[in-house]
């Protein structure tokens, strides 16, 4: 899931860019400080596309999503040994 990975980067990235602490974009984005530290480490388990979006919308990003087509067996496999 390397988008997951470039959109924790990418939030990271900005919110250093701004100087903010997790705790400064917790509080300008109504989120919990461990949802920020959890979303840039990746960690998506508890996390809705409605928190990312608020987040984004901040830095003035937005996510698309495309329709890339069907998975091959390959990249089904790999995500079924990641566990999704």
């Amino acid at each position: 899931m390397d988008n997951l990975n470039n959109i924790s980067a990418l939030i990271l990235h900005e919110r250093k860019q701004q100087g903010w602490s997790q705790q400064q974009l917790a509080n300008y984005t109504g989120l919990n400080r461990t949802t920020i530290g959890s979303i840039e480490r990746g960690d998506y388990s508890d996390i809705g596309i409605r928190k990312i979006e608020k987040i984004l919308n901040l830095f003035n990003k937005s996510l698309t999503i495309k329709n890339i087509g069907l998975p091959t067996l390959d990249q089904l496999q790999e995500l079924n040994k990641q566990g999704y």
